[in-house]
């Protein structure tokens, strides 16, 4: 059993988590798919859902006293190396590919949504939780320039509601409660892309990760249901 990430774009660039969890947590939207025991791997079955798919885990980085440990799954990290590519990925919008070994996922293309992390102990253990989210690519279009009516006058343009993020929200869950249906959150985007990654970098982020991170207070058009 290993878990390895690296980035997509430098392959160089990767983790070979030594020290596995307990569990993994597979899950889309407000529906968990599985979890993955890694003492007592079975058949697993993953039934259909809704929203961006998330993968997280709780674990350690263990210190340097513990390098020579058989039980370690792979060669030993420095707790601390590790701990600033994973903040590096998160705050850069890294896209990365996730395997581990023995659930089926392998190929995962995702960001480093939540990650945090704390030393333990007097054995240099660094303690760490993640959230990885999968990575969804936009198709953006360009319209045909709008025509005038026969009277000359241009035709009246689409009408937009509006709507204010609250603490909580992801474009997900604005979708499907005011659309009716999370799966037009590539919309609510589409339509407010400007607007969300400015309030990104405004936050000190180099990209909301395809809409991924919003923050309350901000105002969104919406698209008709």
């Amino acid at each position: 059993m290993r878990i390895i990430a690296r980035e997509v774009n430098n392959s160089k660039k990767m983790i070979d988590f030594d020290w596995l969890p307990l569990e993994i947590k597979d899950s889309g939207g407000d529906i968990t798919f599985a979890s993955y025991s890694l003492l007592d791997r079975g058949d697993v079955v993953r039934p259909a859902g809704r929203g961006p798919r998330r993968i997280s885990w709780e674990g350690r980085f263990p210190g340097e006293s513990r390098k020579s440990l058989p039980m370690l799954a792979g060669p030993w990290k420095d707790p601390l190396e590790c701990d600033k590519l994973l903040k590096r990925w998160q705050s850069r919008g890294k896209l990365i590919e996730l395997l581990i070994e023995g659930t089926g996922i392998t190929g995962f293309k995702c960001y480093v949504n939540q990650y945090s992390s704390a030393y333990a102990g007097g054995l240099g253990d660094l303690e760490y939780s993640i959230e990885w989210i999968a990575y969804e690519p936009i198709t953006v279009s360009v319209k045909a320039k709008r025509k005038k009516s026969k009277n000359g006058k241009k035709r009246a343009s689409k009408s937009f509601t509006r709507y204010t993020v609250k603490s909580g929200d992801c474009l997900w869950t604005i979708a499907q409660s005011k659309l009716g249906k999370g799966k037009r959150w590539k919309e609510i985007y589409k339509l407010n892309k400007k607007a969300i990654e400015d309030a990104a970098k405004k936050h000190k982020y180099s990209s909301s990760n395809n809409g991924n991170r919003i923050w309350p207070g901000l105002v969104l058009k919406l698209p008709k249901k």
